[in-house]
């Protein structure tokens, strides 16, 4: 007899059973379903990371800052210098604190213009560059002043060498800017501000253009300062506050840990010692059978000489092993791993292996010869006093670190001493960017062992004795290498008897060296192979238990998966409190999808191997025709290479408009195309490559958006160009071929046929699969459910560590398939029901639960029975097989699992929590005199306080109205009857009367006129908004109105904390409730840290106005027990009653009306109105989705929408507690 808990863990829940396993089957003991929100956030049907609003207003808050900073730096300078009207420190230090722009009357009038006095920055800028100024007068210096303010205000970001393969503006930018300069060049002009001074007089649009900071605005920064002769001193300070850019942040901090050394960090591939580590591991690995050898053997030291050449070509980083294999055996000399041929030399890798080179040791080597480490040491300027070792991580680092291009090859001509074509030479070297498992330290520990020979993971055993062994034995030359000997024979004898039930060879080892006279805490420090981050053993607490520790660990950055680990713990923490399981208990986790057999594996290894032979090619002819195209090199990335894949697939053409591409036109920095999503993301479309294309970037942007291809004007003409890429024809003749497979594998006459034909079959349904789902996407009118493989992923990602995590406290940690758990779901009679409970109730993962816990081995085996059986019964060989169930009536029990499941769900408070971080100084933890971590405690409620938009507000027709700013090219067409302005109403009407809505608000098809003589379009309207009450907000304007009700900024409420219930009785002894709405930014007033408690002691007041005390706070998640009469009869009630009274509390409307939700439904609204409709043949009425007024205790509703007078029931925290095993403990002994 053994207890077995059966996981099933997802996403957003986790499913739970326990059973006792006996010789005959198995018995359920307890189960339940747990639901969480996921660790990610949704805007609609859009997935996104929880943080993302919060990091995107954070940046939105830092460029503004910094380009304040830029501005206050300029202004002192100009200050300074006399170039604009005097601000003091006090005013610049306010602006820059506390955000109080400077309102002194001539910094204003500085900055104002006036078409009519020629005062506007593009006037100023265009003196400066074609008059020489009097700067004695300070009319002159003013406008000098003004004109390199606004150069302050529009100069760009710079981009750094790292970010492309040339590091130069490629693509739609590139050639945004050359039409600029071209446009300059034909209007005659030499800089940016003379030409747009001549569009601003014409009133041409003069924004929305790419332009270079170097080529445009420091050219004509260079040429103010030669034109007005500004002093050194000047010009210095003035290039300094106006282009000077702060390094970007480093993401060093965020780079992982070494597998063996905790403490350090990974290092980058682009280390050469990397490179040598990783080239040395590969070869170590290869084995040989040669002429007159009887076993397979390692490389000699001769023939690792001559395949080395091999690693070290700047032209290839990337090659196929069969390169190897003739240079040591020589042309038709040689098979492969997976070759039938019979040849004098045999290898144990596959011809299209693909063997990774050495690209940077190969591109020193280019430049400094063979012997290219001394000979940077002797060239050094800075080497001397430090070893070759110090040499070269210092020269890395110059190639790692440098962000201009100029800057390295100065710092090369200077320090390395080369001649300047070198120096562009070294300056050009491209580094990959991408980090490996170990540190530096322990690939350099490592490496002397790979130089000698040995395995990697004879090396890895080896790398770190120094500081296992004793010092006297490690100093002891003929021992210490005896003991290197011994180790990796042992790892040898470990090969040869991988069954032997011994132990692994790190326990062996580790025997060995006791013997040796180690002591075992030094044994730890041994490297193995087989480390990963893991988690620490558990270790009991007061009560002795052993309890589920924190799943936090560097190794998982998926905030889903670390949202599920920390809920699993919760779930199996309570259920080893309460005696339910121990460490001994069986765990079985679903975590995977997809149990392939064997036929199946060899034709998705087929695949495989033959997409990364056609990488490989790729690359290349990237590499050879962006050289045509541009004269330039580059090393393809991972991305480029699928782009180009995209590109062959679609014969060159964007689907969507027809435009020709070319390899330059989507490979740089900043590319004219780029790779869409056919079935946009933000709809439920998936990330698999059969969803997307190469699409024009701008058309994306604009046009496509989240769209589908059938939703656009040009579907027609979308849907032409799809026939012509053959892509249809493509699936007919697959499913052709997978036919003939399918015949010829029925009349084989051998099982090697057969399993032939089913591999072929296997391997043509994933082309097949591949191409049809990519015709069928431009086709889709809507996204069907199921199409997000974001699921699939993490569901993966949460099961392999939840079975690290789980093995802290268990022995015994069985991982079950996905497919698996579908197959004996079927066998057992479930999948009906089950499909049934997918798609409604969160039920389904408990059916998923109990399944997976009684899959052990002997089930495998009847499977495998079974499964013959069956293909015999199909060929008429034998009788209709039968699958035994766990226990008799096992089907009839699962299926009554609804009837009395409480899905206990877990919604977590945030608001009231405080940030807390370590102090930091320049990017150092600061500590206390006691050497500990600094910590600051945050003043900020967490949570939105309010929505984003800002609304304007009016007095109109005697009313205070709100409105909106909206560009043209937003307006919808309800909009335009709220346009405040009855003119420009009039005016958008009648462009939308002559071209149509959607040209008329196309700015760049269609301008629509204010006043076409004067040149005065409609760029933007004012709309009237749909609020009437905005939130009380004592936040003011910065630019205070004459209108008292415009001096504050007016928003919409994004939603509410909490209700206060207030319960009393009247003079008729009648119960009467009464409700208090506390909004989120309300919430967040109390909940600062810095709140006056005095004033305001409590969130909402302990009693009401009549009187009556507070009842209890109802939040959102908050679970509820309705009664009908009276709260006596939920102590009577058995589970299968409460588990039709139990709600979830999801919305609270301002007028009181809170919404709940049935705790086992699963659907949203559009399932709902749609199961309805196909249940009763009618459309859904409005109560289905919004909320039924009443409780049906017999049918439960899947939602309630109720008024505090209708709230009979029992709350969360208050009456009762809801564990998170899905049990009622009521707070009163008796009812009340």
């Amino acid at each position: 007899m053994a207890k077995v808990l059966g996981l099933d863990a997802g996403t957003n829940s986790l499913g739970w059973a326990i059973v006792e396993e006996t010789e005959t089957g198995y018995i359920l003991e307890d189960k339940g379903v747990h639901i969480f929100q996921e660790g990610v956030a949704r805007d609609k049907n859009n997935e996104k990371p929880a943080v993302q609003d919060r990091t995107d207003a954070r940046a939105l808050r830092r460029r503004y800052f910094r380009r304040r900073l830029r501005k206050i730096e300029l202004l002192r300078v100009l200050v300074r210098y006399g170039l604009c009207p005097p601000l003091t420190e006090e005013q610049l230090e306010a602006w820059r604190e506390k955000k109080r722009y400077p309102l002194d009357a001539a910094f204003l009038r500085w900055q104002r213009t006036d078409d009519n006095a020629e005062r506007n920055p593009y006037h100023d800028r265009y003196r400066a560059l074609t008059e020489t100024l009097d700067l004695s007068d300070e009319r002159h210096r003013h406008a000098l002043g003004r004109a390199l303010y606004h150069l302050a205000q529009r100069r760009g970001f710079l981009s750094n060498r790292k970010e492309a393969g040339n590091g130069k503006e490629e693509g739609a930018v590139q050639s945004g800017i050359e039409n600029l300069s071209a446009e300059m060049e034909k209007a005659g002009c030499r800089y940016l501000g003379e030409y747009f001074y001549q569009l601003y007089r014409r009133k041409e649009k003069i924004r929305k253009r790419y332009t270079s900071r170097n080529k445009h605005y420091l050219a004509e920064f260079n040429a103010i300062c030669e034109r007005q002769r500004l002093p050194e001193e000047w010009r210095k300070a003035l290039h300094r506050a106006i282009f000077f850019q702060r390094p970007l942040k480093s993401q060093k901090g965020s780079v992982g840990k070494c597998t063996f050394e905790r403490k350090k960090s990974r290092c980058p591939v682009s280390h050469p010692r990397f490179e040598e580590f990783r080239m040395r591991s590969f070869i170590n690995n290869i084995r040989l059978t040669a002429p007159g050898d009887d076993t397979p053997r390692p490389l000699t030291r001769l023939e690792t000489e001559t395949i080395l050449p091999l690693f070290l070509r700047k032209s290839k980083p990337h090659f196929d092993f069969e390169e190897i294999a003739r240079r040591i055996a020589g042309k038709g000399q040689y098979g492969c791993q997976g070759d039938r041929n019979e040849a004098p030399y045999r290898f144990n890798f596959a011809r299209t292996a693909t063997v990774s080179g050495c690209p940077v040791t190969a591109s020193l080597i280019a430049l400094f010869g063979d012997d290219w480490l001394p000979e940077i040491c002797r060239l050094y300027r800075l080497g001397e006093g430090k070893s070759e070792e110090q040499v070269l991580n210092d020269i890395w680092h110059a190639l790692f670190s440098f962000d201009d291009e100029e800057r390295l090859r100065a710092w090369a001509a200077d320090k390395l001493r080369l001649a300047d074509e070198q120096a562009k030479a070294f300056a050009a070297i491209r580094l990959p960017q991408d980090y490996a498992a170990l540190s530096l330290n322990a690939i350099n520990k490592i490496l002397p062992y790979l130089r000698r020979g040995y395995r990697y993971d004879e090396a890895v055993f080896l790398a770190n004795l120094k500081a296992v062994l004793p010092p006297a034995t490690y100093a002891d030359e003929t021992r210490r290498l005896r003991i290197e000997r011994d180790i990796a024979e042992l790892t040898l004898e470990s090969r040869r008897e991988p069954y032997v039930k011994y132990d692994s060879k790190e326990r062996r080892i580790d025997d060995y060296l006791t013997d040796q006279g180690v002591p075992p805490a030094r044994l730890n420090r041994l490297y193995h192979p087989s480390m990963i981050e893991t988690y620490r053993a558990a270790r009991p607490d007061a009560q002795g238990l052993l309890l589920l520790g924190s799943p936090r660990t560097a190794s998982i950055r998926n905030p889903m998966a670390m949202r599920a680990l920390f809920r699993l713990r919760t779930l199996v923490n309570r259920l080893l409190r309460e005696g339910k399981i121990d460490p001994d208990t069986k765990i079985r986790i679903e975590f995977a999808r997809g149990l392939n057999d064997a036929n199946q594996r060899k034709a998705i290894e087929q695949y495989q191997r033959e997409r990364e032979a056609e990488n490989r090619k790729y690359a290349d002819e990237i590499r050879a025709q962006y050289a045509a195209e541009t004269g330039l090199t580059i090393e393809p990335s991972e991305d480029d290479i699928l782009k180009y894949r995209l590109w062959e697939e679609q014969k060159h053409v964007c689907p969507y408009t027809g435009k020709q591409i070319r390899v330059s036109d989507f490979i740089g920095s900043a590319p004219g195309f780029d790779i869409e999503h056919t079935l946009p993301r933000a709809r439920g479309g998936d990330d698999s490559q059969m969803n997307k294309t190469l699409c024009e970037s701008r058309f994306n942007r604009e046009s496509k958006r989240t769209k589908l291809p059938a939703e656009l004007s040009n579907r027609a003409e979308i849907l032409e160009r799809i026939e012509s890429f053959g892509w249809r024809e493509k699936v007919e003749s697959l499913q052709k071929q997978i036919e003939a497979q399918f015949r010829k594998g029925r009349n084989a006459p051998t099982k090697e046929e057969r399993d032939s034909a089913i591999q072929r079959r296997h391997y043509l349904r994933m082309q097949r699969d591949y191409w049809r789902g990519k015709y069928e996407r431009f086709a889709m009118t809507e996204i069907p459910e199921g199409f997000s493989n974001r699921q699939g992923v993490d569901i993966g990602i949460i099961g392999k560590y939840a079975r690290l995590y789980l093995k802290t406290v268990f022995r015994r940690i069985y991982i079950v398939k996905g497919s698996t758990t579908d197959a004996f779901r079927k066998m057992w009679g479930l999948q009906e029901e089950y499909a049934r409970k997918e798609r409604i109730n969160h039920v389904h993962h408990c059916i998923d639960a109990i399944t997976i816990a009684c899959i052990g081995p002997k089930e495998y085996d009847r499977w495998a029975r079974y499964a013959a059986d069956e293909e015999r019964y199909r060929y008429g060989a034998g009788a209709r097989p039968r699958f035994d169930k766990p226990w008799p009536t096992f089907t009839e029990d699962v299926k009554a699992v609804a009837d009395e499941l409480l899905v206990s769900h877990h919604t977590p408070d945030n608001m009231a929590k405080q940030t807390r971080k370590k102090l930091r100084v320049r990017g150092r933890v600061k500590l206390d005199a006691a050497g500990r971590p600094i910590c600051q405690q945050g003043d900020t409620a967490r949570g939105r306080l309010h929505q984003d938009t800002f609304y304007g507000a009016i007095r109109h027709q005697d009313k205070l109205r709100y409105v909106i700013r909206k560009s043209i090219g937003d307006l919808q067409p309800a909009d335009v009857e709220k346009i405040v302005d009855e003119t420009v109403k009039a005016r958008i009407k009648e462009a939308i009367g002559e071209v149509g809505f959607k040209t008329a608000m196309n700015p760049d098809e269609h301008t629509i006129w204010m006043n076409r003589e004067k040149g005065v379009p409609i760029r933007r309207v004012r709309i009237f908004a749909n609020i009437t009450q905005p939130l009380p907000w004592d936040k003011m304007q910065r630019d205070l109105s004459v209108h008292e009700y415009k001096r504050r900024y007016h928003v919409a409420n994004d939603g509410n904390y909490c209700m206060a219930i207030y319960e009393g009785t009247d003079s008729k002894g009648r119960t009467k409730r009464s409700f208090e709405i506390v909004n989120l930014l309300d919430a967040a007033g109390y909940f600062k840290a810095s709140a006056d408690r005095t004033a305001r002691p409590d969130l909402v007041p302990r009693t009401n106005a009549n009187g009556h005390p507070l009842k209890y706070l109802l939040k959102t998640g908050t679970m509820v027990l309705f009664y009908e009469n009276s709260p006596a009869e939920l102590y009577d009630c058995p589970p299968k009653e409460l588990a039709k009274r139990l709600y979830k509390v999801t919305k609270m409307a301002k007028n009181g009306q809170t919404a709940f939700m049935f705790h086992q439904e699963a659907r949203n609204d559009d399932k709902l109105k749609t199961d309805y409709a196909e249940k009763f043949g009618t459309t859904a009425p409005k109560a289905l989705t919004n909320g039924y007024s009443s409780v049906d205790y017999q049918q439960p509703h899947p939602k309630l929408l109720l008024s505090p007078s209708s709230f009979d029931m029992y709350v969360e925290g208050y009456d009762f507690e809801l564990t998170v095993t899905g049990q009622i403990i009521f707070k009163h002994e008796t009812p009340c």
